[in-house]
């Protein structure tokens, strides 16, 4: 006899397999994965939970590894614990960290910063959180100082409005530029009057270089004999002045070997000292004579002197000799 299943049991059987099936899906809509994937539940306290809450994702490097799956108020201090559950199979070090960020669409994730010891986290076990650094709190950090500088800016110009400085800054610029085209007008005038006047110098220089360029060869000879005609003045005039030097030396150097020698009258007066005695007794003699007739012209001279004057300034002469 067959087994027969009535429908009772068939509709049952059925109903108990959508609802398995429905749970299954609704975690998996809700990002808790499968009920057969492994899993173990950290935390992490946070003191803002805007736009977080359950299915929230948790990002390493962008991937989602898991979900929130609980917020609860911490008193009194009023900071959050968020629990999250982690359904990848990876190692998560207890030094890790939760940060909190925000895309530009809106929303907000976990993203989770492996550390670096060997040690491991277990389930349950609380991790450190970094305060958010979403995007428009960074460009709210960046346009605080453009803000203020363009505050600062604006108060300048108010400012200047207010004392009329920037009026008298706009007068003087907008006479400075009606001169400045008054003088440009007048240049662009005077060259007009002068263009041929320029265009003749113009064209007596291009002839005078293309004159230049033709006889360049010949200016270079004239060039170079000039070089050398002056190399040769220079070394003509400088060998002969070092010939006449040389010969003046070698007629000083006769001289002087000659008088070592004792010839001539300057080597005999060098080198007989009995004529050098001679002649300076000679010339000491010479002297006396000289101061004696200056000082006794009647001894010498016998007019207009009487022969009383003569005889007294022999005797006079006579006692000045030593």
């Amino acid at each position: 006899m067959a087994f027969k299943v009535s429908n009772e049991t068939k509709v049952g059987a059925l109903a108990a397999i959508a609802i398995t099936f429905l749970v299954l899906g609704y975690n998996y809509m809700a990002g808790r994965g499968s009920l057969f994937s492994k899993r173990h539940t950290l935390n992490a306290v946070l003191s803002d939970v805007k736009e977080i809450s359950t299915s929230t994702p948790v990002l390493f490097n962008g991937y989602k590894v898991g979900n929130v799956t609980d917020i609860e108020m911490i008193k009194p201090d009023g900071n959050f614990k968020v629990y999250f559950d982690i359904t990848e199979d990876i190692d998560i070090p207890v030094n890790s960290t939760v940060q909190v960020s925000s895309s530009l669409l809106g929303g907000k994730a976990l993203n989770l910063q492996m550390g670096s010891v060997k040690t491991f986290a277990q389930n349950g076990q609380t991790l450190t959180s970094i305060a958010d650094t979403s995007l428009m709190q960074s460009m709210s950090n960046v346009l605080k100082p453009l803000n203020a500088k363009i505050n600062s800016i604006v108060n300048s110009l108010d400012s200047l409005l207010a004392e009329g400085e920037l009026n008298e800054s706009i007068r003087n610029l907008n006479t400075s530029l009606k001169s400045f085209t008054r003088t440009s007008n007048n240049a662009a005038a005077v060259l007009e009057q002068n263009m041929p006047k320029l265009a003749n110098i113009f064209s007596n220089v291009e002839s005078i270089t293309a004159n230049l360029k033709n006889y360049d060869d010949n200016i270079r000879g004239i060039l170079a004999n000039l070089k050398t005609t002056t190399d040769n003045m220079a070394a003509l005039q400088l060998k002969e002045t070092v010939d006449k030097a040389n010969a003046v030396i070698n007629d000083l150097g006769a001289v002087m070997d000659k008088i070592n020698k004792g010839e001539g009258s300057l080597g005999l007066l060098v080198n007989d000292k009995a004529l050098y005695n001679n002649l300076n007794q000679t010339s000491q003699d010479l002297d006396r004579i000289l101061k004696d007739f200056y000082n006794h012209p009647a001894k010498y001279l016998p007019v207009p002197f009487t022969k009383g004057q003569r005889k007294k300034a022999m005797e006079e002469s006579k006692k000045s000799q030593p």
